[in-house]
């Protein structure tokens, strides 16, 4: 994970690459996900008692491939792979993909001839990917609906800003996989133990052998999640845990100077049109997150979580792991009454 912004990808320790190797994994492995999503979904629309006619394939359609009464059309193959990655495919990808499809469709027959869904786990595990589908498919839809960022926007945003773009802060991160690791990690820092130690021990992010060092940064130049708060931070001052859709982190400044230059709106116009997209986005699905909320009845009892997960690992005879769910923290919600 990395948290600058521009030209990465945010896998672990990992950096995209422009080997055209690389691209082809990315590209096989996106299809696949795809094919295997679209088999799910089908099985649940259509259930186990009969193997479904596939993806289309009537008269008059452009079948490039067919199993049994199940066809893939070229309608179907297109629109089944996000436009960003059909943008990279070459021919004898498209072809891969076809192949993927038959592969996967001869299996997927196969274990419907087998009886395989009409278990409890397996009709469990669907039911996941039913909800997935559908949480995925309305936040994309409410997404859809958010305002872009205009030029205007994102000039007077830059114009109110400007000088905070010169600024140059170097830092120190900590990332982490959940809160109650974030919250210890960052008790050890303020209990005197050295940031760069913490991080080199606690931190699952690619600078944890160099102590969480990312070097010197502008505005722009991480995610919208961290930067507000990295340029609030005075010299040496630790952050709160900060959370992402990447995990939890903790943030040090190491240090802060003014920069050389000004810096032109044309210069940053991308990193603004970036920032503030992304921000707009968030704080549109905080917003439709919390109106969810107040019209649901909804109840957490981590208690219950803490004393299974301790009971199964007693078990396994992990005591490390039942020393790290009795520290953690987090009280559970009031049971309904």
């Amino acid at each position: 994970m990395d948290v600058r912004a521009k030209d990465r990808c945010f896998h672990t320790g990992t950096l995209c690459t422009n080997s055209k190797a690389h691209r082809r994994r990315i590209v096989h492995q996106r299809m696949l996900e795809v094919t295997l999503r679209g088999l799910r979904l089908a099985v649940l629309l259509v259930g186990f008692l009969t193997v479904v006619a596939g993806c289309g394939g009537g008269d008059g359609e452009d079948v490039v491939a067919r199993v049994g009464r199940s066809s893939l059309t070229t309608e179907d193959l297109y629109a089944s792979i996000p436009e960003q990655h059909l943008a990279m495919m070459s021919l004898e990808d498209q072809e891969d993909a076809v192949e993927s499809w038959v592969k996967t469709e001869l299996f997927y027959q196969e274990g419907l001839r087998q009886g395989i869904g009409k278990d409890d786990e397996t009709a469990r595990r669907l039911r996941d990917i039913e909800r997935e589908i559908v949480a995925e498919e309305y936040i994309k839809r409410l997404m859809n609906g958010v305002l872009d960022v205009t030029d205007e926007d994102a000039a007077a945003y830059f114009a109110e800003h400007q000088n905070g773009y010169a600024i140059q802060v170097r830092l120190a991160h900590i990332l982490v996989r959940n809160r109650p690791e974030a919250e210890r990690a960052r008790e050890e820092i303020l209990k005197g133990t050295p940031f760069e130690t913490v991080a080199a021990s606690s931190s699952i992010d690619q600078t944890a052998s160099t102590g969480g060092d990312l070097g010197y940064m502008r505005r722009g130049e991480m995610i919208h999640e961290l930067e507000e708060v990295a340029f609030s931070l005075k010299v040496g001052e630790v952050s709160d845990v900060i959370a992402s859709g990447y995990g939890y982190h903790i943030l040090k400044v190491l240090d802060r100077h003014p920069g050389a230059g000004q810096p032109s709106f044309e210069s940053k116009r991308s990193a603004v049109l970036s920032f503030l997209t992304s921000k707009r986005r968030r704080e549109a699905f905080d917003g439709w997150l919390r109106e969810i909320e107040v019209r649901s009845s909804v109840y957490i009892d981590t208690s219950l979580i803490r004393q299974a997960a301790t009971e199964r690992m007693k078990g396994a005879g992990d005591p490390s792991f039942v020393d790290q769910i009795d520290e953690s923290s987090g009280d559970a919600a009031d049971a309904p009454q």
